[in-house]
């Protein structure tokens, strides 16, 4: 027998998700969500994606987000199946990701009173959504379909914008749960009128500032920042660009990039600027960080997004709009700038890449092995950095390319779905650690299952090798077994598990190929450690001459 109420409020769910910009759906199997699965799979026009693994599935859909920058939906039953999202919701609401998050449930009915696979799943992510509701159980009514229409027309407004991030629907069924699949005409789509407005900002007030000049721009992690007019910004009011990893900024060629900052500044803490602009979320480099926070001229952070990312100090100008439109805005005004350090930050780039480019040609290390293969990349792929020493890696020898990261919570759960996720639409070269590789295995189902195009490049130190550079390792009695942690796996089984062609790369650290491959490059954490700081005081030599 067809529920036709639940039929008429599953449809006109699923049709005004892809109205208000959903394409993609990522369903986890289960018996409670059938409903919702069956709809988004019969619709005509949205995409689907199954995946029996819920916390890796719901990194996978930010994987989807980050490559088409639309909504992606993830859908999963009842039970502790909806708490396996939690690791991702939490990801989004940090890096402002619009997921949304569909949780089949028990009716009201079931809930508190000891039935099978039932939790308390109102609320469930209530500290890391913009929006959520629990739906109440299909009637025939038109109550229904007036708070379909209000829920999806206020959830949409963290589709995108300041405000954007996860939403999270908990929707109730009660059996049965097969809807009516030949009622193919519910799901017609509608478009929704959206109307843009093409924020602009006076900036008047700032003229003062830049006409003194000795400015600085340091552009963190624009991932989902718009940055058209920066460069141009930075030659017309002279600002060397210290450009972070993930600041998007590292492919282009401008005389006015800085890309050694983390370098630089492990060194060098003295520069005094007039005053800086920070562009996007906070940069990766902590020397960078320390550096912002001494530094006692006025700071102007640029970010869309209503609640400020402050960190490393508080800003006293904060403009709540994308940089792109802040840039084109500044490039109205007319300033004569009387003093600049694009110069000296020139020559301290210079020198810095000398270095950095002899370490490269002369030692052999982990980090070497990161800057060797970044170089072979073709401009047109996606690189993907796990947390911990990718990033970190990244950070000091990413000389081009576009780099993504899961830089939110910064953890390293759910890097290999995300990547994943970007792969579905772009070739991915994927740098990660054994831990992390480890911790998230199972998304690489996703590879076996959709033969997407993607280099996993494990960086194999046999352990935790971020933590050889904290304070702990002075701990050696307990260093080891608490943070070292090695686990001794062969990745080479891994591979042959999820269909990806095995290599283990030689001292040639020659990128493969393929697009299809597990490339393991093993390194030692002792002599990381040992190469990284010879880098440092190479640098520092070359600054002090």
């Amino acid at each position: 027998m067809k529920n036709e109420a639940l039929t008429r409020q599953v449809y006109q769910l699923i049709k005004r998700l892809y109205d208000y910009g959903v394409r993609e759906v990522v369903i986890s199997p289960g018996s409670r969500s059938t409903p919702l699965a069956m709809a988004s799979e019969v619709h005509p026009e949205l995409k689907t994606y199954i995946h029996p693994d819920e916390r890796s599935a719901a990194f996978f859909a930010l994987g989807l987000i980050k490559a088409t920058e639309r909504p992606v939906a993830v859908i999963c039953t009842s039970g502790t199946a909806a708490s396996n999202f939690t690791p991702a919701v939490t990801e989004a609401y940090i890096s402002q990701l619009p997921l949304v998050v569909l949780t089949g449930d028990r009716p009201h009915e079931l809930r508190n009173v000891g039935a099978p696979q039932a939790v308390d799943q109102v609320r469930m992510y209530s500290n890391f959504v913009k929006f959520e509701i629990d739906f109440p159980l299909a009637d025939l009514y038109d109550a229904p379909h007036d708070l379909i229409e209000a829920t999806m027309l206020q959830a949409s407004y963290h589709f995108e914008g300041a405000d954007r991030g996860p939403v999270h629907f908990n929707v109730p069924f009660r059996e049965p749960l097969i809807p009516d699949l030949t009622a193919g005409e519910l799901l017609t789509p509608e478009p929704v009128a959206v109307f843009e407005e093409e924020r602009t900002v006076d900036l008047s007030a700032l003229r003062p500032l830049l006409e003194a000049g000795n400015g600085v721009m340091v552009v963190g992690d624009c991932q989902h920042q718009k940055l058209d007019h920066v460069l141009e910004a930075a030659e017309q009011f002279k600002l060397p660009v210290l450009a972070d990893v993930l600041s998007q900024l590292r492919g282009l060629d401008h005389p006015h990039l800085v890309r050694t900052a983390d370098t630089l500044f492990k060194s060098q803490q003295t520069i005094r600027p007039g005053f800086i602009i920070r562009v996007g979320k906070p940069v990766v480099s902590k020397q960078l960080n320390q550096w912002l926070t001494k530094q006692t001229c006025p700071q102007i952070l640029v970010q869309e997004k209503s609640e400020p990312d402050t960190f490393p100090v508080v800003p006293p100008y904060h403009f709540n709009m994308q940089p792109a439109a802040f840039f084109k805005s500044m490039l109205k005004l007319e300033a004569e700038v009387k003093h600049d350090l694009v110069s000296v930050f020139q020559q301290l780039e210079h020198a810095l890449s000398d270095v950095i480019e002899s370490h490269i040609r002369t030692v052999t290390d982990e980090g070497t092995a990161v800057a060797k293969l970044l170089q072979q990349i073709p401009a047109d792929e996606v690189i993907f950095f796990g947390n911990s020493m990718p990033i970190r890696d990244g950070d000091t020898f990413m000389q081009r390319g576009r780099a993504y990261c899961n830089r939110g919570a910064n953890g390293i759960d759910g890097v290999v779905s995300t990547a994943l996720g970007m792969a579905a639409h772009e070739t991915v070269n994927l740098f990660i650690g054994d831990i992390s590789l480890y911790h998230d295995m199972n998304g690489l189902i996703m590879h076996k299952l959709e033969q997407s195009d993607i280099r996993v490049i494990v960086l194999n130190n046999d352990g935790g090798g971020i933590f050889s550079y904290l304070p702990q390792r002075e701990e050696e009695a307990l260093f080891e077994r608490l943070y070292g942690t090695p686990l001794g796996l062969d990745f080479s089984h891994v591979a042959a598990l999820y269909d990806l062609e095995y290599r283990l790369a030689d001292e040639d650290m020659k990128l493969p190929e393929e697009t299809h491959v597990l490339y393991e490059v093993r390194t030692d954490r002792t002599a990381n450690y040992e190469a990284h700081q010879a880098l440092y005081q190479a640098a520092q030599a070359a600054l002090n001459a």
